[in-house]
């Protein structure tokens, strides 16, 4: 590793996740001095911050903050008990999401779309609204959204989650040129299908459609999905903003 983040402070939601642990593992080999993990799990939350007490190489601080990111008012309150925690934030990803059942839309209830609007959008919103707070008259930082092929490609039968992440990567550019005049860089990271526990129990075959969609022959691993944070969060890409990285094997090229 280069010690791309040598010495950043850094807060995570969706930390306890497949990508989460990903992303927090690489920045702390990364050199990261603190990070915050932020999840709704207490528990995976606790066990990500084990497994990244274990893996350090160096002095890092770890705070463990369990929140609803729909929470707006507890969402400012503990990102702010963190800037004061870590002396400041640095770096803030906005991870979090959800996936709603599939169907098509007229299949798909009121309360699955809010629901996943609410995390996926309205969450992040709470969550870069309170970085940005904290970064902006501190010297500035890097923000990076969790977007995904699903917010600009046909990606059926999930109208909810493409709809969410179509807005996070227009709230992205939006941010980005709101905020450059105090630093803070905001781009988004749009990953294409990549493989977690969720497809352990898939029976045999049902990705075979998928797998076809992308161009490269296979899905993607969480640790090169986690490069992509680690690029954008780092001084690598200081003249970087208001960008949507794919990382999708050329999946959305196929379209």
């Amino acid at each position: 590793m280069t010690g791309a983040l040598d010495g950043k402070r850094a807060v995570v939601t969706g930390a306890a996740g497949a990508l989460g642990s990903a992303i927090t593992s690489q920045f702390v080999a990364e050199g990261i001095a603190a990070i915050a993990l932020v999840d709704v799990d207490a528990d995976q939350a606790h066990a990500s911050a084990l497994a990244l007490r274990d893996q350090a190489e160096r002095p890092l601080d770890i705070q463990e903050i369990v929140v609803d990111v729909t929470d707006h008012d507890a969402v400012l309150r503990h990102y702010h008990e963190i800037a004061a925690a870590f002396g400041g934030i640095d770096i803030s990803v906005n991870n979090a999401g959800i996936v709603a059942p599939s169907g098509r839309i007229h299949n798909v209830s009121p309360e699955d779309f809010r629901q996943v609007l609410d995390v996926n959008l309205m969450g992040i919103f709470n969550t870069m609204k309170a970085s940005i707070i904290a970064m902006r008259g501190a010297g500035g930082g890097s923000i990076v959204n969790t977007a995904s092929v699903a917010g600009f490609t046909n990606w059926t039968h999930n109208s909810p989650y493409g709809a969410s992440k179509a807005a996070v990567i227009q709230l992205t550019k939006i941010a980005a040129a709101e905020y450059a005049n105090d630093q803070i860089r905001v781009n988004c990271v749009s990953p294409g299908t990549f493989v977690t526990s969720f497809h352990d129990d898939l029976p045999a075959g049902a990705m075979d459609g998928v797998l076809a969609r992308h161009p490269l022959g296979r899905f993607g691993e969480t640790p090169e999905i986690a490069s992509a944070y680690v690029y954008l969060a780092s001084d690598q890409t200081s003249w970087v903003t208001g960008t949507n990285l794919v990382f999708d094997g050329g999946m959305s090229v196929s379209q």
